[in-house]
């Protein structure tokens, strides 16, 4: 090996004596990688390698599919530079590296479901999310997230989603601007807002946390005495005592400076606790369409499909639902392996079924005859 030069920065020892094995010193050069191995039919793999310097035993390792992720100078000197089946070879050539590096970045524009060349996946991460009425069965999806009732002992017992905000793809600055003209509108409507400072009163919004950190949101519709009844979006009624009306006001304001300063929520829709339906009137009342033929729900496993529709109405433009964990489980067999959102959903399936639930086919038929005894008089 080549002896260090102190005045280059990206030139680090990584280790000597017992880790490697007598007094071998080992040098990782912060630079371009490329992989040349024939296997990679599209295109050679490219890295972009950041040693951190002799204060950090940690290595940048960066992807045009994979983005940038962090590991040991080991890790990257035995797996990668000096791996059996992995030996990358520096790209001295930047405007070669450059070529190759969009080349691949290019062929990464797909799902990370799907691959471009052996191992080697696209680079959009693709979510589900569970949106529309969730909140009438949120204790069901939840206790369908309970891995320990399916005898998964090896893992959490419980797995919280994030409630997260979805916009449409292709949204643009002119849209942000529009939305910011149309909220100046409703900024008269700050005057209205409830000062937390005054007694509590009919009207005066609330909000109560449950479920770990979950927090429904509702009003005070009575006064009696020195207590005060709350309606919540749950369809929950709570009496409280002046205190804890008092608390469950200051917690709505939190709640209400979170929506509009950090997830940047207009003020008039982070106010407003009405529960609005994603599924537009019209499409409610199309025809249902199931996607599974009768016979195939009686012979499906995948007990969620049972309860699954076409749907062919308008996208919302901003829809807040449940985010899972990015994790696989194994369902059926230790070959099977489902994302943990299937998972859920299956559970939720199969607790619906047990519990008697009408599938979408069952109502359809329901739905019929009841049209043909209005058409029969």
């Amino acid at each position: 090996e080549a002896p260090i030069n102190e005045a280059d920065s990206s030139a680090t020892t990584i280790g000597a004596g017992s880790v490697f094995g007598g007094s071998q010193v080992r040098i990782i050069k912060s630079g371009f990688y490329i992989d040349r191995r024939e296997i990679f039919k599209e295109v050679p793999r490219m890295f972009l390698i950041i040693n951190q310097g002799r204060v950090s035993n940690k290595c940048v390792v960066v992807r045009p599919n994979e983005g940038k992720k962090i590991f040991t100078k080991e890790h990257v000197w035995d797996k990668l530079l000096h791996g059996e089946g992995c030996r990358l070879a520096p790209c001295n050539d930047i405007n070669q590296a450059m070529v190759t590096w969009k080349k691949e970045f290019d062929l990464a524009d797909r799902p990370d479901s799907e691959r471009y060349q052996r191992f080697c996946c696209g680079r959009h991460n693709v979510s589900c999310i569970f949106g529309g009425d969730v909140i009438p069965i949120l204790n069901k999806i939840l206790a369908s997230t309970n891995l320990n009732e399916v005898g998964l002992v090896n893992h959490d017992n419980l797995s919280m989603p994030d409630v997260v905000r979805v916009e449409p793809p292709g949204k643009t600055p002119e849209d942000d601007a529009a939305n910011k003209v149309t909220e100046s509108g409703a900024d008269g409507e700050d005057d209205d807002e409830d000062d937390s400072s005054e007694s509590p009163a009919v009207g005066h919004k609330v909000a109560r946390q449950m479920l770990g950190s979950s927090v429904f949101r509702g009003v005070i519709t009575e006064c009696k005495n020195e207590s005060f009844v709350a309606t919540f979006t749950d369809g929950s009624v709570v009496e409280m005592s002046i205190d804890e009306a008092n608390k469950a006001r200051r917690l709505f304001d939190t709640e209400w400076s979170k929506l509009v300063v950090d997830a940047d929520v207009p003020k008039a829709v982070a106010s407003s606790i009405q529960v609005h339906n994603a599924v537009n009137s019209e499409a409610q009342k199309a025809t249902r369409r199931p996607i599974l033929s009768a016979e195939e729900e009686k012979t499906t496993e995948e007990y969620e499909k049972i309860f699954e529709e076409e749907y062919d109405g308008d996208v919302p433009n901003v829809l807040v639902g449940l985010e899972f964990p990015k994790k696989k489980l194994r369902m059926y067999s230790e070959s099977a392996y489902i994302p943990f959102w299937q998972f859920v959903l299956r559970r939720l399936a199969e607790r619906l079924l047990e519990g008697g639930t009408q599938s979408p086919r069952e109502l359809l038929n329901l739905e019929k005859a009841e049209s043909v005894k209005l058409q029969q008089g």
